[in-house]
This record gives structure tokens, C-alpha cells and sequence, in this order.
């Protein structure tokens, strides 16, 4: 391997692999400034101002001689060369790190998307800190540093391009979304940002990011985003297919640079971000070890239906599960779980599911079907029964279906595959442990004695990777020797009996990390150990006044993850926080969180009235928070009455929104009498929830109690109104609805967007019931309150659906409209149903190319999020259309099928008069066996089949 020099972190001297210790600045000041020259001479007066920049010695030019004979002993005679006027470095091609990346770079142009991504991945890898980290503050570098780490953007954002355009996008999102938020003016990571969100299903949220920068740029600096941004806003818009790619398969998965082996997917040693339904990654940092492991695993998921992956805290389980991932998986983090009759609803909720009206189980069943798929459960070790339950009952219903858990403890499920891992091995301890504490100090030398303190250190920690990083970042401080006592002292005081059980050494570390904090820091600590899923600045006043400090010691400590806006604990330092408190502590701890929630949860209904785009994002990252309150405020120790204003407050917001397990909360807030405020707050929530749920009486029942009582001047009692107009609507009652409406039309505490809906969801009760006409008119009676298109789409859905009959063609385009201001608002409920719509009209109009692209876009959108009303009517839509491209039998089984289920939605007017044409088509039409999913499925293939007859359609 010969002589190899690095610059991309402090700056290295190796020989065959093995680093070769300078003893000085001036070594290294010499080796940098020869080496950034790429193997020309430097004049010898470069070289006097890069050692001394301006303030030379007497004899500087024989301490330069000097300097480099002492590098020369380094390097070998040989590699200094004496030029006339200068000295250069002649080495092989590559020897220098930055040469090596070049090269990568070069021969990843052209190639197949996930090929350059992984040796984009390779490239960063040669990272190992900042550029020249220990000679960087000499102005002789500036120019070189600034070049070097911007060239590191560039590669990341080259490489995070590769991995969507190789169909990994749900993988690199949370690194996309990390790179956007530490640079909130770079331009190229925002469009970045909005492609992956609108290829992973999140397209109301890209089209908030590129209003977000927009702003941001106006506000601070005057000027616009490049034509570029307003280009890809439009694509997104149009939803052109360019910007779609195929999912990645296990094949052509492009591995990034490593992460660290640890519970928690990121760790002390850097910031982590999260999407929804995937783990936490985005770390560049390196992975060490677990190669065996990995392959165990990844033979376990391929030859079984049930895998775990068993070992205690901090020994690396999430971490290893990323590694096997391929992309396409559901993932879903439990720790941010707390309520075990849940599980099933939340896991649903996790993945994207609206609502769950049969149940967590099997709205996932549905979800999931028969096709082949793999469930990711993260951290079930404090869910173990109910997760039990949900996996046994998973896999009975989906043939398809792998499940892979992690937890401290094997789920006991029949068939299960359990894979125990264990401490990392002592050399790649001793790795992990050297690589991190450079990272965090330039001077860290990496020798053989150095290496003795450090395994001696990981032998005290049991070689637990996470206690092995919470140790390293303590090296800057104490240094190697007086680390390996004072660590060994906190261990032997805090165990002096420490046995087999091996979580228990990285609990100690985080106490022993714990006891070095300020006092203040400590209780800030125990304190936030309550919030699951991390939390925000602005919870920091609810727990302590002039907190930000406390938090910035947390962070040094690595006893919080910093992903800024957002910040969290890793699980095992909140139940070592936890265990601080005690009873008293932990109840003014979760009061104080309530608080929090409260003054959240104002903040979602004030967004929500003003249908701002932000409510809905945010309440999706809050929501293990938000039910981690509503569940302290329901029970014994919590303020019930604060507990109904915020189970009201989420009704409200949630209504648009809804998350299965957040409903699942909802509907057990029922009162058992509807007198006192509280009680009129809890019946309007648990109303709510059970018009979520579909059990439609019920909801009337509860929101009629809460409105009865409610006073005219509520400020919630146009949500009350809202809801059980739709809940009226789903029951067929338009007189009710009218009445509700014209109540809503006159209340002043209504915003505009809420009389506006109740005014059109009157008229389409005209429309569905074969007088469009009347509708019509009924919205020319309140014209001047329908200006609402800026705040969302249901005025031009409500105007499409009115003239789907007389004039489709003007209908397609109110549709059209009425997509776009939703997406604008992050809308998506809205969104499909004018989708559901507009692929009625065009099937009616007989544009069956078009309809059956349409239909099987819509119905897999509908399913995915689980509208389960919405799911009915595009099976009875695609019969329609089946039944009129010459396929009777099978239409007439789509329509079987949705009669059969009581949660299909009821069908009115002229809709009823084409449904029973369908059924008398075929004489006694038995329904599907399997309701909706098997619905599902044979639509899909129904009109797959119908797409491949191709031309002949229209």
C-alpha cells in the first residue's frame, strides 16, 4: 500500500494502513500544504508563510530545512522531493484521500442510479471529520477548507440524488430531510427534499417545502428561488411520471456510509431524523462489525415468517436492522407506543392509516392483503403481550407477510425465528471507540498505547456499542488514562455486583455520564424523559425556566440527540431519567408536559382554523406526545377537565386528520351524563370518535349531547357542527344536514372555510340525491361566504360534483382545482375524494384509458390510507366500468361485495338506479369472499387486465 496522506478530517500520515504518529504542528502544516499541491513543486517561500503566516523567525528558512528533515523521517527520504525553489511530494496516484474520492466521483458518472450512489457512499466514507481539522484555522488553508467541505455537500446531495433515482427515496428521506434543515437557504437540498416527499406519497408536504423557502428567501434576503424550484413545483403538481421511480429491491439496495451499532438508529456521536413509518437514519459515520450477524439476519427474514432480534439495551438492534433493510419495508418504532390496547391501531396509525373502524387488526389485514410484505416492529420489549397478539393474528390473516421485531425479550409467537446478538467483538470495540473520540478531538492519537486505555475502557462498559460511544465522547475531556479511572470508579460505585446481565452496563454509563452534569441539567433531564418521540424548543419553558443552556449541556453530554428543530432521548437514558423522579417528580414531570400538549394543541386549532399547512405535519410528529397526555390526563392523577380540553382540541384537528390510534383514545372519552363543561368537552371528543369509527348512531347520539349544551359562543362548537354534519351525511339524513348547515352558516365563531364546507355539503346532498339543480341554487343563496379556494378544495369538489351530470368536461376541471388547493393545504382526505370524483366523470364521459389509469391510481390511494368509505365507492365505481367494458360477472361481484359490508357507504339517486342495472345483469351474483380486500385485488386485476386490451378502450 506504500505511503498514504489524509486530508479529509485531521490531517493523517499512513504507511501499509497503519497511521504513523507527527509530533508536531509543523509536520502537519508541511504534509498539508505539499499535498493539496497534487504532486507540483511549492515554492519555499509558500511553505514559510503557511508554518509562520507572516511572523517569521530570524532563521526561518533552516527551521523549514529542519522541519522537513523531521517529516522526511516519516515519510522516507524518497517521498520529499528538493525542487529548485520548493519541495513536492511524489507519490503514486491515490495516495492522498482526496485523489482516491476524485476518482470514485468520476467513475460514478454515468452509471446506474444505485451503482454511483454506492460509490458516492464510498466517497463520503473517506470523510473523517472537517477538512484539515487541526490546521484549519491557518489563513494559508482557508480557500482549501472552504473548497473541501463544500465539495462534501455537493457529494452528499449527489449521493442523496442517486439513492431516489434508485427508487430508495423512503430510505434517504430522513437524511434529505436533516440536510435541509441544517441548510435552510441551500436550494438544492430543498428540491432534494420536495422530489423524495412527493415519491413517497407526501405530496402536500413538498409543496409546503417549496412555499417554505420561497419565503424564507423573500423575507431575509429580497429575492427569489431559481427557476428550477417553480419547474419542480409544477411537475409535482401535474404529478409527472419522470419524477416516479420504482421502489429499490433488495439487489440493487445502494448501502450509504455506515452507521454505528446501537439501539437507537442515531446516536450521541451525531443527529438522527425520522419519517413516519422508517427508522431513524442518516447517519454518516461508520459501522463496525456485525457482518455475521447481518447475514444470520437477512437468511432469517428470507426463510422465515417470524424473526427476532433479541439482546439488551444498547447492544445494537436497531441499528443491525437497518443495515438488513432494504427499502421497502413498514417500519414502525414502538418506544413512541405506550398504550397496550392500542397497539394494533397505533401500529396502523404509524403506517399512514386514517381510521380503523373494524379494529387495529384488521384494518392492518386489510392494509396488507395477501401481498408480499415485511413489518418492521422496533423496541417491543414494554408491549410484548399485545405485540404477541398483533403478530400471531398478522400473519394468520396475510400469507405474504414477514414480521421482524426487536426487544430485550422473543415474542413467543409460533414459528419464531430469535437471533441473539451480543456485545460488538474486542477489536471492533476498540475501532468504534478510537473512531468516534477522533472525531471529537484533531490531536487523538491512535497507537498502541492508546489502543491498550481504550480497550481496557470498553472492557468496563462491556463492550456495549452505545456505552462505548457515551464513553469516547468523554475522551476530550479527562483524557484515555484519567477516562479509564474515573469510569471504572462511577461503574464499581454504581455496581459494585455487577453480574451477567449485560444491560446493565450501559445504564450505569448513562449514570455515570448523569452524576458529571449540573444539578439543573440533571432534573431538565429527568424531567424530559416523559415526552416520547422527542420534543421542541418550546416545550422547554414548561419544564424549566432559561432551559436552552441545560440543553446544550445535554446535548455535549450525548445524553439528547440534536436533530435541531427537534431533539429526543434515546430510550435507555429516558428510563434511567425516569427512574430519578419518583412518584412526586414524575407527576409534576407529566403535568408539565401536559401543559405542553395544551398549549400545543391550542396552537393545532388556531392552524386548523386558518386551514395553515403546517397543523397537519405537525400534529403527525407530535402525536406520541399528544396521546402520551391525553393517556396521564384520563387517569386518576391527571386534570380530567384538562384531559377534555385536550381530547376536544384533537377532535377537531383530528377530524381532518385522523390517526387510528388517537380515535381508539377519543371514542373512551365518553361521559356517562352530558351536564357540565367538562362532560359537553368529553362527549364532543368521544363523538368524534366514533363517527371516525363509522358507529354512526352512537356519534349522533354524543354530538347532539355535547351541542345541546354547548353554549353559542364555544369557540369549538363549529367543530361539534362539522362533524355531525358529516356524520349525518354518511348516515343519508339531508334534512339534517341542512338544518346543521344553516346553524353553521350564522355562527361568528365559524371560520370561513367551515360555513363554507356546511353550505356544500348540504348541496351535495341535493346532488347525490338526483336534484343537482337544488344544490346548485342553495349554493347561489350563500355565494358570498363560498370565497374560499385559497384555504382548501371543497368548494370546487362541491362545484364538480354538481355538474358531473350536466357538463362533465367543466366538472373534470373544478376537480382538477379542487386537487390543487388541497394538496396546497396538506389536505389529503379532501384530496381523494375529489380524485374519487373526477374518476366517476371520467368514466361516465366513456374516456376508459383515462378512467382505468384513474380508478386504479385512486382505489390503491383510498386503500393505502385506509378511507374506508371512499375505498366502497371506488369498488363500485370500477364496477361501473367493468360492466361496461363487457365484464358482467365480475362487476356484479364488486357490487355483491360492497353491499355485504355494513361500513359501505350508503348509495342515493341515480347512483342507486346504475348499481341495480349492475346487479341485474347477473342473476344472483355471489359477493367476494375476503370483503375488502379481496374487493381491492380484483379490481387491481381486473383492470390491469382491461389496461393491457389497450386501444381499443376509447
Amino acid at each position: 500500500m506504500g505511503i498514504g496522506i489524509g486530508l479529509l478530517g485531521p490531517v493523517e500520515l499512513s504507511r501499509d494502513g497503519a497511521v504513523i504518529p507527527l509530533s508536531g504542528v509543523p509536520q502537519r502544516v508541511l504534509l498539508a500544504r505539499l499535498a493539496l499541491a497534487g504532486g507540483r513543486p511549492v515554492p519555499v517561500t509558500d511553505l514559510i508563510e503557511a508554518l509562520w503566516e507572516g511572523e517569521q523567525p530570524d532563521n526561518a528558512l533552516g527551521n523549514l530545512h529542519s522541519y522537513v528533515s523531521r517529516l522526511r523521517r516519516c515519510t522516507g527520504a524518497d517521498v520529499i522531493r528538493r525542487e529548485p525553489g520548493g519541495y513536492r511530494l511524489d507519490l503514486p496516484d491515490g495516495a492522498v484521500d482526496t485523489e482516491r474520492v476524485e476518482r470514485l466521483v468520476e467513475t460514478a458518472r454515468g452509471r446506474e442510479p444505485a451503482t454511483a450512489a454506492g460509490m458516492l457512499a464510498e466517497a463520503l466514507g473517506a470523510w473523517r471529520g472537517d477538512p484539515l481539522a487541526d490546521v484549519a484555522d491557518r489563513l494559508a488553508f482557508a480557500p482549501e477548507v472552504a473548497r473541501l467541505a463544500e465539495w462534501r455537500r455537493h457529494l452528499r446531495e449527489e449521493w442523496l440524488d442517486r439513492r431516489v433515482e434508485a427508487g430508495a427515496a423512503a430510505e434517504a428521506l430522513p437524511e434529505i430531510e436533516a440536510l435541509a434543515t441544517a441548510e435552510p437557504l441551500r436550494e438544492r437540498a430543498h428540491l432534494l427534499l420536495m422530489r423524495a416527499l412527493h415519491v413517497t406519497g407526501r405530496t402536500p408536504e413538498a409543496l409546503v417545502v417549496a412555499r417554505a423557502f420561497r419565503d424564507r428567501l423573500a423575507d431575509g434576503h429580497g429575492v427569489d428561488p431559481s427557476p428550477l424550484m417553480g419547474e419542480l413545483q409544477r411537475r409535482i403538481l401535474t404529478d409527472d411520471p419522470a419524477l416516479r421511480v420504482p421502489a429499490r429491491s433488495a439487489s440493487d439496495a445502494a448501502d450509504g456510509p455506515g452507521a454505528s451499532d446501537e439501539d437507537a438508529a442515531s446516536s450521541p456521536a451525531g443527529p438522527a431524523t425520522e419519517s413516519g413509518t422508517g427508522l431513524r437514519l442518516g447517519r454518516v459515520d461508520r459501522f463496525f462489525g456485525r457482518r455475521e450477524e447481518l447475514a444470520a439476519l437477512r437468511a432469517a427474514l428470507a426463510a422465515g415468517r417470524v424473526t427476532t432480534l433479541v439482546g439488551p439495551g444498547g447492544v445494537g438492534k436497531t441499528r443491525l436492522t437497518s443495515e438488513a433493510l432494504t427499502g421497502g419495508e413498514l417500519v414502525v418504532e414502538l418506544a413512541e407506543r405506550s398504550v397496550p390496547a392500542d397497539v394494533a391501531a397505533a401500529v396502523a396509525g404509524a403506517l399512514g392509516l386514517r381510521t380503523a373502524p373494524r379494529g387495529g387488526v384488521a384494518a392492518l389485514a386489510e392494509r396488507i392483503g395477501a401481498t408480499p410484505a415485511t413489518l418492521v416492529l422496533d423496541n417491543c420489549e414494554h408491549l410484548l403481550e399485545p405485540v404477541r397478539v398483533l403478530v400471531g393474528e398478522l400473519v394468520a390473516r396475510c400469507p405474504g407477510l414477514r414480521v421482524l421485531a426487536t426487544s430485550r425479550h422473543r415474542l413467543d409467537v409460533a414459528g419464531e425465528r430469535v437471533l441473539r446478538i451480543g456485545p460488538l467483538p474486542a477489536d471492533d470495540q476498540v475501532a468504534l471507540f478510537c473512531d468516534r473520540a477522533a472525531l471529537l478531538r484533531a490531536g487523538f492519537t491512535d497507537d498502541a498505547r492508546t489502543r491498550e486505555l481504550a480497550a481496557a475502557i470498553c472492557r468496563l462498559v462491556d463492550g456495549l456499542p452505545l456505552a462505548v460511544e457515551l464513553a469516547a465522547r468523554r475522551e476530550a475531556v479527562f483524557g484515555l488514562a484519567h477516562l479509564r479511572d474515573r469510569l471504572g470508579a462511577g461503574l464499581n460505585v454504581l455496581e459494585p455486583a455487577r453480574g451477567g446481565d449485560r444491560a446493565t452496563a450501559v445504564s450505569a454509563t448513562v449514570e455515570w455520564s448523569y452524576r458529571l452534569l449540573d444539578p439543573a441539567a440533571q432534573r431538565l433531564l429527568d424531567r424530559l424523559a416523559v415526552c416520547r418521540g422527542g420534543f421542541t424548543l418550546d416545550a422547554l419553558p414548561h419544564f424549566a425556566p432559561d432551559a436552552e443552556p441545560l440543553l446544550a449541556e445535554l446535548v455535549d453530554a450525548s445524553l439528547i440527540v440534536a436533530d435541531p428543530p427537534r431533539y429526543r432521548l434515546l430510550e435507555t437514558v429516558r428510563h434511567v431519567g425516569l427512574g430519578h423522579l419518583g412518584p412526586d417528580g414524575e407527576r409534576q414531570a407529566r403535568d408539565a408536559h401536559a401543559r405542553w400538549m395544551l398549549a400545543f394543541a391550542d396552537d393545532l386549532v388556531r392552524g386548523a382554523r386558518e386551514r395553515d399547512p403546517w397543523t397537519y405535519p405537525a400534529m403527525r410528529r407530535e402525536l406520541a406526545n399528544l396521546q402520551e397526555a391525553l393517556t396521564w390526563l384520563s387517569g386518576g392523577d391527571g386534570d380530567r377537565d384538562d384531559g377534555a380540553r385536550l381530547a376536544a382540541r384533537l377532535a377537531v384537528v383530528g377530524a381532518d386528520y385522523p390517526d387510528p390510534g388517537l380515535t381508539e383514545q377519543l371514542a373512551r372519552w365518553a361521559p356517562e351524563r352530558v351536564e357540565t363543561p367538562g362532560e359537553v368537552l368529553r362527549a364532543f371528543a368521544a363523538g368524534t370518535g366514533e363517527w371516525l369509527h363509522g358507529r354512526l348512531a352512537e356519534a349522533d347520539r354524543l354530538l347532539t349531547a355535547a351541542l345541546d349544551r354547548m353554549p353559542a359562543e364555544h369557540d369549538l362548537r363549529w367543530g361539534a357542527l362539522l362533524i355531525r354534519i358529516s356524520n349525518e351525511m354518511f348516515a343519508g339524513r339531508p334534512d339534517a344536514v341542512r338544518a346543521d348547515a344553516e346553524r353553521m352558516a350564522s355562527d361568528p365563531m365559524a371560520p370561513a372555510w367551515a360555513r363554507a364546507t356546511g353550505i356544500c355539503c348540504s348541496a351535495l346532498m341535493d346532488a347525490y340525491g338526483g336534484d343537482p339543480e337544488a344544490g346548485g341554487r342553495w349554493l347561489e343563496k350563500y355565494a358570498g361566504l363560498l370565497d374560499t379556494e385559497h384555504l382548501d378544495g371543497f368548494v370546487p369538489f362541491t362545484r364538480g360534483e354538481l355538474l358531473a351530470g350536466a357538463d362533465p368536461e367543466q366538472a373534470l376541471a373544478w376537480y382538477d382545482r379542487s386537487i390543487a388547493a388541497n394538496d396546497r393545504s396538506n389536505l389529503t382526505y379532501t384530496g381523494h375524494i375529489a380524485r374519487v370524483g373526477r374518476a366517476a366523470v371520467l368514466i361516465r364521459l366513456g374516456r376508459r384509458a383515462e378512467a382505468i389509469t384513474a380508478c386504479r391510481e385512486v382505489i390503491v390511494a383510498v386503500r393505502d390510507a385506509n378511507m374506508t368509505a371512499q375505498v366502497w365507492t371506488m369498488v363500485r365505481l370500477s364496477a361501473e366500468l367493468l360492466a361496461d367494458l363487457g365484464d358482467a360477472e365480475i362487476a356484479a361481484a364488486l357490487v355483491a361485495a360492497a353491499d355485504a359490508d355494513p361500513f359501505a357507504p350508503a348509495v342515493m339517486g341515480p347512483d342507486r338506479i346504475r348499481l341495480d342495472a349492475i346487479r341485474a345483469a347477473v342473476a344472483a351474483a355471489p359477493p367476494l369472499a375476503g370483503g375488502m380486500p379481496a374487493a381491492v385485488t380484483a379490481v387491481g386485476k381486473a383492470l390491469a387486465r382491461a389496461g393491457a386490451q389497450g386501444e381499443g378502450h376509447d
